[in-house]
């Protein structure tokens, strides 16, 4: 089995303190990243009129991890950067675990 990728919430806390956003400017920072994740995938899978940014599996990659970061600074600023792993851990996997049963239906 593969290790897991962690997020390393006190990182985060501690770079949500220091970046200014206040929640709604954070959310649609958010958006925005979700934006370049769509527009580096097009690019990749070389969709009419948007191969020529030449974006391959690694931009893919990188700007999905921007939406993880920026998720997790919401997750820390809603929690006033105190996260709560434990509650984070546990409805991740009834997230995890919602998704396997749908996908088994």
């Amino acid at each position: 089995m593969k290790n897991k990728v962690l997020v390393d919430f006190e990182v985060i806390e501690n770079l949500t303190k220091l970046d200014k956003k206040n929640l709604i400017e954070r959310a649609l920072k958010l958006s925005e990243e979700v934006g370049e994740v769509s527009e580096a995938i097009l690019s990749y899978s070389n969709a009419c009129g948007c191969g020529y940014k030449n974006k391959d599996k690694k931009d893919v990659i990188e700007e999905c991890l921007d939406v993880i970061i920026v998720a997790t600074s919401l997750i820390s600023q809603v929690s006033d950067n105190d996260v709560d792993e434990k509650l984070v851990e546990e409805l991740y996997s009834k997230k995890i675990n919602k998704w396997k049963q749908k996908s088994e239906e």
